[in-house]
C-alpha cells in the first residue's frame, strides 16, 4: 500500500471456526504466524443497526466529527472513487473483538464507535473503516498498538441495501490501523469473493492504506 504519513500496524486477520492462524506485518518487524481465537464475523442480514447509505453529498472534508469524515463517497489522493454501502454506528465495546476489550476497559472510548463500508471503483474489494474516539492522544497511541495483538473491532460487510453480494462466511481481511488526535481509525479491507488476500505487496493491503491514510488525513486537516 502507499507510504503512509501516520503509523501503521498492519495485520491479516484469517477468519474461521476454531482455531485459526493469524499472519502479522510491520513495517519494522518481520512476518510471523500465531495461533489465535475465533474472531466473530458480522452478517449484516442477521443485524439491524445498518442503515441505508445517505444521500450523495461531497466527499471527505469538514468538521473532524467521524460521521460526517464516513462520506457517501471518498475521493482518494490517487484519484481513485471509493463508494459507500452501508453505516454502522454501534457501542464501541460491542464492536470490539476480544483482544481489544481490555484497552477499551482500560481506556474507554468517548461516544460510539462509527463505521461505514465502501466498494472500490471495480467493486472488487470491500474496505470497513471504523473511527472510535479515545479521551486523549496517548490512550488513541496505546489503543491503536494493541493491532499488534490483534486487536480490533469485528469486521462489517455490506448492507443487503447496497446490492453488493455477500462474501463467503467468514473472509480473509487485512487490518490497518493510524491514530490522529484522539482517533483511531481502523481499515479493514477484503475481497468481495471472500478470496485469499494477498501479502503486504498485493491489492487488498494496499487498498486497506489507501483509504484509511485518505480519512486519517482528512482528521487532520478538519482538527
Amino acid at each position: 500500500m502507499p507510504v503512509l504519513i501516520i503509523g501503521v500496524v498492519a495485520v491479516l486477520g484469517i477468519v474461521g471456526i476454531g482455531a485459526f492462524f493469524i499472519l502479522r506485518s510491520g513495517d519494522d518487524k518481520p512476518d510471523r504466524s500465531v495461533a489465535l481465537p475465533t474472531v466473530t464475523h458480522l452478517n449484516p442480514s442477521s443485524g439491524t443497526t445498518y442503515s441505508p447509505p445517505p444521500s450523495p453529498r461531497t466527499s471527505i472534508g469538514g468538521t473532524g466529527d467521524p460521521s460526517s469524515v464516513l462520506t457517501r463517497t471518498i475521493r482518494t489522493a490517487k484519484g481513485h472513487t471509493f463508494t459507500q454501502a452501508g453505516v454502522r454506528t454501534e457501542s464501541c465495546v460491542t464492536r470490539a473483538n476480544a483482544k481489544l476489550l481490555p484497552a477499551l476497559r482500560r481506556y474507554p472510548c468517548v461516544g460510539m464507535m462509527h463505521s461505514a463500508v465502501y466498494a472500490n471503483p471495480t467493486k472488487t474489494i470491500i474496505t470497513s473503516v471504523s473511527i472510535m474516539t479515545m479521551g486523549s492522544p496517548s490512550a488513541a497511541i496505546y489503543v491503536k498498538g494493541v493491532t499488534d495483538q490483534s486487536g480490533w473491532p469485528k469486521l462489517l460487510t455490506p448492507s443487503d441495501a447496497s446490492g453488493l453480494p455477500q462474501p463467503r462466511a467468514n473472509p480473509a481481511y487485512w487490518t490497518r490501523t493510524w491514530s490522529q488526535g484522539r482517533n483511531v481509525i481502523y481499515a479493514q479491507s477484503y475481497w468481495r469473493s471472500g478470496g485469499a488476500t494477498g501479502d503486504r505487496t498485493g491489492s487488498v493491503f494496499a487498498t486497506a492504506g489507501e483509504l484509511g491514510v485518505e480519512v486519517t488525513n482528512t482528521l487532520l486537516w478538519s482538527n
